[in-house]
Formats: structure tokens, C-alpha cells, sequence
């Protein structure tokens, strides 16, 4: 090849080094706003701070699955390293260990950048193009997410030794050695973040390519000989096992929170990835409408004319990009990487959401190779010199996005800001409230605490509650979630404990209802299913709440809910004639649940009260 850079990688002068200390610099931008802030209520306890599996001594316990988690044991040894640098002493200077863990993610996304850097040198662009791309993927605002978010680690790492992986498939091709080191990076990648699946189609598509010759060649073949497709197979071979084994432990571990695709069908779910794909797009080209949390609703038909409004606009750039390219094979593996590394987020197999700003963290930079491709080929089709335009606009671009980078580190400062921001940009967005309603309730529990008066805490809490009550009343994709459940629950007890019987009823039905296709708490249900019960006996209308009470037990039979079933059996009998021959029953029934109930149960003491209930004294 002539490109002076595949010269470089290939072991001649060494680029600038300068370059790299550019891409190290545009990472630090993401984090100017937060890197003082502490851990956030969203996830860092769940990952961080109060993880048991952290807490335990030996190191093996990292790699064990855990039950309704992704399994991401590399991650997890990274925060413990973060535990041995600097839990013992920066919690004296900055209030917590936060920023040490951030630190380090940044150093994994940079060197993630690097990377990205060494394989684009290695496709074959120029210096200047490469050090655009790795510049754009390290300081774009989209990676926010996963450098000011200390529960996002695993989106750094996953890129750190997946792009690693892809070096060692281009530095070491034709080398006995390429297979068993891209096998323990992409390891590495996939015990990092499950996601790194999206990128074993780019191994496979290298070598039937070619290689970096196959795609920068001229000849009219695009794809190696058939013949050699099984050599290709063979060597994709250890990478697919091992991508196999991640997706049969991460369904494992998902299970309870895989939910059915947007609209019910796989179709629907590609339909629905049209307007999430644009998004997408937009977002990387005009970063100036990013959130925590997305709405998105599901296109369920061919008669949605949101085919067609992000479809074609789509198809139009695809095959635009692609026309304009010098490099037409290069502008399509950009597409190609682009769709594969986001593949397992496109939600053919679907979690509640839809669609996220970490989610295209390994997508970037198959993009970014379609538009150098693109805007590199503008000259030549217009057949006019505007080499210097587009450096400057490039380096405009590189300045706009490190701007915005910067104002989206703030919003990151904290999880009040972070969803007062989601809030005001997707008021659909049920996770949204939620996490609104979540930073409201650590600043009651703080006013609590410091013995704040009664006004300013009945402020407080009607802020929490007024957030999950929009969360479930003007958010239509809440049943996606299982915040749904406390939100309904609390916002119930809350109507409850005010007299308004009519409205707990309202919100305990709806956290009692089982919606299909979408994840399930049996015992939340029964627990929305037992405060009916208290609802029904508070309105004295036993026979229901005994009903309810049946059904929890039935939900999740523990000894709360044999409590709840004995109080409504023994009201209900109250309510019977002494010679209906029911009522000792009932009575019965309730006399042997609370009998059952152990002293280490909550319900203990209650029980025992009911127990002197004269009623049964038979």
C-alpha cells in the first residue's frame, strides 16, 4: 500500500507522539464537570459500594455468576484494584473514593482511544485521519456516560480489550500467534462487558475481506475465494465459542429482566431500530439532545409512517456515504462495524431499555471511518481542491464536541442534575422519573437525618412522590420496568396514610397488575396484593380483602403474607353468622397461620397479637 501510515504500523518511522498526547488530552474533557463528585444512587451501590461480592476476600468470588446480574468478573476486579489505590486515603480528601475510579475509567477509555488509533493507522488511513477518528471516539460527549458513570466501567474495558483484540487480529495476521492473543483479549473484552459480542462479526469480516491489502484492493472481487472461507471460519472458530458461552451466562443471569422485543416480534424490533439507528446517528453527528435515559415507542406495524421518516433518510445517507467514499470497501466496513458492534443492543433479545448513550461506545468508530471515508472523497467527486475547508470544519467539529463534552460532564455531577436533565428532554421516559423520584429520596433521607423541620421534609417528600407518580401516569413505557413496583407501592402507601383510599387503590392495582411480555416481581406483586387486602379490611369489605390476601399468599407464600391471609380470614369470619359453617373455617385457617409464623418473621409480634383475638381461643 501507499499510504505512509500502513508504513508506519507496518515498522517504519513511528508516528508523532504528539498525536497520541492530543488523544489523551481530548479524553480528560469528559470529565472536568464530575471528577470530584461522589458515587451516585444509580447503580454505583448495586456495582460499587455496597457489592458483596467486593466485600469477600478471595479474588474467585469475582468470577462466580450472580443471579439477575450481567456477569462482568473483569470489571469487578478492576474496582477492586480501585479499592486498593485509594479507598484508604481519598475519602479524607474528597469525601469519597469516586474520583479515584473515575480516573482510572478515564485511563482505560484513553487507552481504549490509543487503540483505536494504532488499528485505523493499521487500515490504512493516512495519520491525520486517524488522529481525527481516534480524536472524535475519545472526546466525544456520547462517552460521558461510560467515563463520569462509575457503574459504566465495563463499557471502557470492554473497549480497551476488544480494540485490542482487533490490533492483534491486523498486527499479527499471518502470524501462528494472531489466534491465541486476539482469544484472551476478546476474552478479556467479553468478561468486561457481554456488548464486545458485536465485535466478532469484525474479525470475520476482516479476513473475508482480505485484510487491510483486501480492502484497500482494486481488484473486482470484494470477498476471498470461497475456497478459503473455511480457513476464514476456522480462525473465527475459538472467538465464536467463546462469544457462545458469554450469551449462554448472560441470558442465564438476565433472565427475570429479558422481556419481549419492541412490539412483540423480532419484525417490530427491526422496525423500531429504524428511528433508534437515526437517533443514534444524529447523536453522533449533533450531540446536543443527550440523556441518561431514552423514550422510545415501538413501531408495531407497516402502516407507521416513522418507516419512512427515519427509513429513507437512513438508506439515503448509507448509500450517499458509501457513493462518495474513495474507498468504497472502506465505507462499508464502517457501516458494517458500525450495525455489528451494535448488534446485542438492538433489542432482538430486549431489556427494558430501548436505547442508551453507552450503547454505541463500541459502534463509534465504525462511523467515524464512513464519514473520513466520505468527506475524503468530496474533492474528488466535485473534482475541486477543499482539502483546507474540510481540516477546518474537522477541526471546528473537534472543538464543538469537546464543548459539549464538557457542559455534558457537569450534568453528570449529580444524579438530582442528571435526571432534572433526562426530565426536560424525555418527559415520556419513565426511568427518568424514577431516577428523579431516587434523588429526591436521598435528599429526604439526608434531611431526615439532620433534623430538618417538618415543612421542608413534607416538601421533600411530596417532590419524590409527585416524580413517580409522572412516571406512572404520563410515562406510557413504565411497564418496561420494574421500578414500576416501588413507584406504584410507595405512591400508595402515600394515598394511604393520607385517606385517599380511591387513589392507594389506583396505584396498588397497577403495581399488583402482571403485564405480559415484560418483567416480572412476583413478590412486589404480592406485596401491591397484600396492601389491597389492608386496603379492603380498612373499607371493611372483608370477603374482597381476604381474596387479595389468598392471591399474595399464593404469589409468594412467606410468612408476611400468611399473616395478611390470617387477619382478612379472621374479619371476614367476624362478619359471618356464629352458626355459618364457614366461619370456624376460617377461623381455623387463621389460627394455624399465625401459629406458624417463626420469631424471626417481621409479622412475629403481630401475630401473636392476633392470636389473643378471642375469636380464636377455641
Amino acid at each position: 500500500m501507499s499510504d505512509r501510515a500502513e508504513q508506519l504500523e507496518s515498522g517504519g518511522a513511528s508516528p508523532p507522539r504528539w498525536h497520541a498526547a492530543l488523544i489523551a488530552l481530548a479524553g480528560v474533557f469528559l470529565l472536568i464537570g464530575c471528577w470530584g463528585a461522589g458515587f451516585s444512587g444509580y447503580d454505583d451501590p448495586h456495582h460499587v459500594t455496597e457489592n458483596a461480592q467486593l466485600a469477600r476476600g478471595s479474588l474467585l468470588h469475582l468470577f462466580e455468576p450472580v443471579p439477575i446480574s450481567t456477569y462482568f468478573p473483569i470489571t469487578l476486579l478492576s474496582y477492586k484494584l480501585d479499592q486498593l489505590l485509594f479507598q484508604s486515603w481519598m475519602p479524607g480528601l474528597c469525601g469519597s473514593y469516586a474520583p479515584g475510579v473515575r480516573t482510572m475509567t478515564l485511563l482505560y477509555h484513553i487507552g481504549a482511544a490509543l487503540l483505536l488509533w494504532r488499528i485505523v493507522l493499521r487500515l490504512g488511513l493516512s495519520s491525520r485521519k486517524a488522529l481525527f477518528i481516534a480524536l472524535v471516539f475519545a472526546g466525544h460527549p456520547l462517552a460521558c456516560e461510560t467515563v463520569c458513570w462509575v457503574s459504566e466501567r465495563k463499557n471502557a474495558l470492554a473497549g480497551l480489550f476488544g480494540f485490542a483484540a482487533l490490533w492483534a487480529w491486523l498486527r499479527y495476521e499471518g502470524s501462528r500467534l494472531r489466534v491465541p492473543i486476539a482469544f484472551v483479549l476478546y476474552a478479556l473484552a467479553l468478561m468486561s462487558k457481554p456488548s464486545a459480542l458485536g465485535l466478532l462479526p469484525i474479525f470475520a469480516i476482516l479476513d473475508f475481506f482480505g485484510g487491510t491489502r483486501g480492502l484497500h484492493s482494486t481488484d473486482a472481487a470484494i470477498w476471498k475465494p470461497r475456497r478459503e472461507w473455511l480457513f476464514v471460519a476456522a480462525r473465527v472458530l475459538p472467538l465464536a465459542l467463546l462469544a457462545a458461552a458469554a450469551v449462554a451466562v448472560n441470558i442465564r443471569g438476565h433472565g427475570p429482566t429479558i422481556i419481549a422485543p419492541p412490539g412483540g416480534t423480532v419484525f417490530t424490533a427491526l422496525l423500531t431500530d429504524l428511528e433508534i439507528l437515526s437517533r443514534y446517528l444524529l447523536s453522533l453527528l449533533a450531540p446536543i439532545q443527550l440523556s441518561a435515559v431514552y423514550f422510545v415507542e415501538p413501531i408495531r406495524s407497516m402502516d407507521d409512517l416513522r418507516i419512512w421518516k427515519y427509513g429513507l433518510p437512513l438508506l439515503l445517507v448509507v448509500l450517499a456515504t458509501i457513493g462518495l467514499a474513495t474507498n468504497r470497501r472502506l465505507a462499508f466496513f464502517g457501516w458494517f462495524w458500525f450495525l455489528a458492534a451494535l448488534g446485542p443492543s438492538l433489542n432482538l433479545i430486549a431489556l427494558p431499555h430501548l436505547m442508551q448513550d453507552r450503547y454505541i461506545y463500541l459502534s463509534t468508530p465504525g462511523f467515524l471511518l464512513v464519514l473520513v471515508s466520505a468527506a475524503s472523497g468530496i474533492p474528488e467527486r466535485l473534482k475541486s481542491s477543499l482539502q483546507s475547508p474540510l481540516r477546518a470544519v474537522g477541526v471546528a467539529y473537534l472543538a464543538m464536541l469537546l464543548c459539549f463534552s464538557v457542559q455534558r460532564s457537569f450534568v453528570w455531577d449529580s444524579m438530582k442534575e442528571l435526571f432534572e436533565d433526562a426530565v426536560r428532554k424525555q418527559p415520556q421516559a419513565s426511568y427518568a422519573w424514577y431516577g428523579l423520584g431516587q434523588a429526591y429520596a436521598g435528599e429526604f433521607e439526608e434531611l431526615s437525618t439532620s433534623g430538618a423541620a417538618a415543612s421542608v421534609l413534607q416538601e421533600k417528600k411530596l417532590q419524590w412522590m409527585n416524580a413517580w407518580m409522572r412516571g406512572l401516569d404520563e410515562a406510557p413505557d413504565f411497564p418496561r420496568f420494574l421500578t414500576r413496583f416501588p413507584m406504584a407501592l410507595s405512591v400508595g402507601r402515600e394515598y394511604f396514610n393520607l385517606g385517599k383510599l380511591s387513589m392507594a387503590e389506583k396505584y396498588w392495582k397497577l403495581a399488583a397488575h402482571k403485564f405480559e411480555g415484560m418483567p416480572d416481581d412476583p413478590f412486589l406483586r404480592a406485596k401491591a396484593l397484600a396492601s389491597l387486602s389492608a386496603l379492603r379490611t380498612a373499607q371493611d369489605r372483608p370477603q374482597e380483602a381476604l381474596m387479595f390476601a389468598e392471591d399474595a399468599y399464593v404469589l409468594a407464600p412467606d410468612p408476611d403474607r400468611k399473616y395478611f391471609r390470617a387477619r382478612a380470614a379472621i374479619r371476614f369470619a367476624e362478619r359471618l353468622p356464629a352458626e355459618h359453617p364457614d366461619r370456624k373455617r376460617f377461623l381455623l385457617q387463621a389460627r394455624d397461620d399465625l401459629q406458624s409464623i417463626q420469631a424471626t418473621a417481621h409479622s412475629y409480634s403481630d401475630a401473636q397479637k392476633e392470636l389473643q383475638n378471642p375469636l380464636l381461643q377455641f
